[in-house]
């Protein structure tokens, strides 16, 4: 490989929030040789074309308020034509500094206190958060999970659609925690539902990114005709990239009515200059950073394969379910834990931090979420804490 992703980041010089001495005693009770594996974020050193144009930038030695220029619609353009298919204007891209924030303000913009707005579970919590924080009604479609792969329950949804008063439908795509690429077929039939009823689709694509097939991955508007016009798509190159301290996640949005809808809602909110960096950033990702993507891309589905056959070697009740796309291994250990009290227990012990499965809103109860986005000699030491605490408590 060109890059090196084995290399080890000394991320606590970086003032970083998932490796913070501090954030980790508060949350987990856990000292400084911890590992850190909650936070969706990568462990590598950014693409030499990102730190390259930030460190140009800052050299300036101007950090006043600036603007978004054409250089960044045109990556953005180009970006989503040669890495998805996906044809847009510079008219339907609007900048706003993060994903949950925005999925706040589209609540806000398109529905109103009482409205229903729908997800699938488990699901990402800050999407029930930007619900139910704006008094708006929350309505949950459990995916199936059928032989450890989920599955998207097309009668539930449309019964939810067809009998309460949903406004909005807010779809992962590809899915956290689990990392499922939709087919096209399925997106196909859920955009069918959402037009049948008038419901705005909200599509959170901010880890397509990281998709081991990209073949797999299909764009919400490449697979129905008409949803464009009854859609939003939200984007962020935070996953692929790591950028997410930078708050360079947008939105692209064809119907003028619908862009503007949102457009009035972001001026409400003083929604105005973006962070000086994130321009010059995404412009470096998109423009120059492409093979950068795909080689840390194959060494994060190597990660997948490791750990999917450590775990079927040493602890087959945990059952690590086979991801497309993104660094989150999703693990169901029901055969192994009563409860999550005695997950976190056990991840304590072993002096690593994760997210329970309690934390996805619902239907999560008895999984669990590691990040595996890290060089493999970090990912080694702490399946090798796993196993050690295992052998500990359970032989």
């Amino acid at each position: 490989m060109k890059y090196d992703f084995d290399k080890v980041l000394d991320r606590k010089q970086g003032n970083c929030r998932k490796w913070s001495n501090d954030v980790i005693k508060e949350k987990f009770g856990l000292g400084e040789t911890a590992i850190p594996m909650d936070l969706a974020d990568i462990d590598f050193e950014c693409s030499p074309a990102i730190k390259d144009a930030i460190v140009k930038r800052a050299s300036v030695g101007d950090y006043s308020y600036t603007y978004i220029n054409n250089d960044f619609y045109n990556a953005v353009i180009d970006w989503n034509k040669r890495r998805f298919n996906v044809d847009i204007e510079k008219e339907w891209i609007k900048l706003t500094f993060g994903t949950v924030s925005t999925l706040h303000y589209i609540v806000q913009a398109y529905t109103k206190e009482g409205e229903g707005v729908l997800i699938n579970t488990p699901a990402y919590d800050p999407f029930a958060e930007a619900v139910e924080n704006n008094n708006r009604k929350l309505y949950c479609s459990p995916l199936k999970l059928v032989n450890n792969r989920y599955y998207l329950d097309f009668e539930d949804m449309e019964e939810i659609m067809k009998n309460e008063n949903i406004k909005v439908f807010i779809f992962c795509s590809p899915q956290n925690p689990s990392g499922r690429v939709w087919t096209k077929d399925e997106i196909y039939r859920l955009a069918e539902l959402c037009l049948k009823y008038n419901v705005l689709l909200v599509c959170d694509e901010i880890h397509r990114d990281i998709v081991f097939n990209r073949k797999d991955f299909i764009s919400l508007w490449n697979a129905h005709p008409s949803i464009h016009e009854k859609s939003i798509v939200c984007v962020s190159p935070n996953k692929g990239f790591n950028l997410g301290g930078l708050k360079t996640s947008y939105v692209v949005i064809k119907n003028k009515e619908v862009r503007e809808t949102l457009l009035s809602r972001l001026k409400s909110n003083s929604i105005t200059s973006p962070n000086v960096f994130a321009v010059p950033a995404i412009i470096a990702a998109y423009n120059e950073s492409e093979e950068w993507l795909d080689q840390m891309t194959s060494y994060v589905e190597e990660n997948f394969k490791l750990v999917s056959k450590f775990f079927e070697e040493n602890i087959p009740k945990a059952k690590v379910m086979d991801s497309e796309s993104s660094f989150l291994a999703w693990i169901d250990v029901r055969e192994i834990f009563d409860n999550e009290e005695e997950m976190k227990k056990f991840f304590i012990k072993a002096n690593l931090t994760m997210v329970v499965g309690s934390y996805f809103v619902q239907d999560g109860e008895g999984f669990v979420r590691i990040n595996i986005g890290c060089p493999r000699s970090v990912l080694e030491e702490a399946l090798s804490r796993i196993k050690k605490t295992y052998e500990e408590i359970y032989n």
